[in-house]
């Protein structure tokens, strides 16, 4: 309900909350972002990442990948 998604997001097993903004070429695979949370452009978050209500994580700020 009134999430903003980026052009280039890319998500997949993920719950995305009301008024959250997932930013360009993010990818959430198994992710949770919380209302009102921001997750800005060029982050990934896979299984287990949860992002609580109103947090903000920056632009390039969290890449989570089982292949670093």
């Amino acid at each position: 309900d009134g999430a903003v998604i980026g052009d280039g997001a890319r998500i997949t097993d993920s719950l995305i909350g009301a008024g959250a903004v997932i930013g360009a070429r993010t990818v959430l695979h198994g992710a949770v972002v919380g209302d009102g949370a921001t997750v800005g452009a060029d982050n990934e978050l896979r299984e287990g990442v949860r992002v609580w209500c109103g947090a903000r994580i920056p632009e390039a700020g969290i890449r989570f990948s089982s292949d670093q």
